[in-house]
């Protein structure tokens, strides 16, 4: 067992308690996501994957209750998972996570490995699903995080949890929902419960200083609805300044790199000091994301830690 480490003022303290696992713990799999380097294929999504899939506890899990496809809206993508603690007894905190896929793709399912985690640490996770371009356009992201969220609201007894302590989050294009939602007031649900955001591997910040991808972000992000400077959730901080979590992968596609930068930057202005701030060691686009729920704990600490503080302080 590794111990940590503390100096205080008295001197040099022992402390006998793990260490946290990371992807150096498991060096062949570190190795294979490094050779896979920062960009984004098919080759790297499924490789990622069939890494991690292996690795996951099968459901059901001891002291996890898990209720599926609960529908919080009108349209058939309005879904949800639940994976509660079997004791949350309505004080536990609720993150609402958005999945990714460049807004054209993607599903619950696919971020699935967090849910027992995180339910088993006291939190209960509410993974959905969204509409989905072309058909839907902006802004149908934080609408649907604005309709899961009255969900959450109206339905206390069935998802257990808290409804004054929800964090919104996503990952990738899920992290827009979430952003957006999180950022514009005028989306936002009247005394929402919402005390802070998580945003993994951000894409789309800032929509004015790069050629946006044509398959994917363009699909979603039609100008027919605005200008892509009004769209850009970083000119929009200026409403309710929610506790913000930004994670990145060391090796993280360059984009996410670039736009968690500039909205690290708007943020440390806006508020004058940095938000909650995770690069995560060895890990690329789908692996911060993937790597959670099994033995590396890399994101996973971070990100409950920053729960349980914003619900210690909150700020609506």
């Amino acid at each position: 067992m590794k111990s940590a480490i503390y100096l205080t003022l008295t001197g040099l303290m022992v402390v006998s308690s793990p260490a946290i696992a990371q992807v150096a713990d498991t060096p062949e799999i570190a190795q294979k996501i490094r050779d896979m380097g920062t960009t984004l294929s098919r080759e790297v999504v499924g490789g990622t994957h069939e890494i991690y899939a292996p690795l996951y506890p099968a459901m059901p899990i001891a002291g996890v209750e898990l209720v599926a496809d609960q529908a919080y809206g009108e349209a058939d993508r309005n879904l949800l998972d639940i994976y509660k603690p079997a004791d949350a007894g309505g004080t536990a905190p609720i993150v609402i996570f958005a999945h990714g896929g460049g807004f054209v793709r993607g599903d619950k399912a696919e971020v699935a490995n967090l849910g027992p985690w995180f339910a088993r640490n006291g939190v209960v996770f509410l993974a959905m699903n969204y509409r989905l371009a072309p058909e839907a356009k902006w802004p149908s992201g934080p609408e649907d995080m604005a309709a899961a969220i009255r969900w959450v609201r109206d339905n206390a007894e069935l998802h257990g949890g808290d409804p004054q302590k929800i964090i919104v989050a996503g990952n990738s294009a899920g992290s827009a929902h979430a952003a957006d939602y999180a950022f514009r007031e005028d989306m936002q649900v009247e005394d929402d419960g919402v005390i802070g955001a998580i945003l993994i591997s951000p894409p789309t910040a800032n929509l004015t200083d790069h050629e946006i991808d044509p398959e994917r972000d363009a699909q979603y992000y039609d100008t027919a609805a605005g200008s892509l400077e009004d769209m850009s959730y970083i000119r929009q901080l200026d409403g309710r300044a929610l506790p913000v979590m930004v994670a990145v992968g060391e090796l993280d596609i360059p984009l996410a790199q670039d736009q968690a930068g500039q909205l690290i930057d708007a943020l440390y202005a806006r508020d004058g000091h940095l938000p909650t701030t995770s690069v995560v060691p060895g890990h690329n686009h789908i692996s911060i994301i993937a790597h959670i729920g099994t033995e590396d704990t890399s994101l996973g600490t971070d990100m409950l830690e920053f729960i349980r503080y914003a619900a210690l302080f909150p700020t609506q």
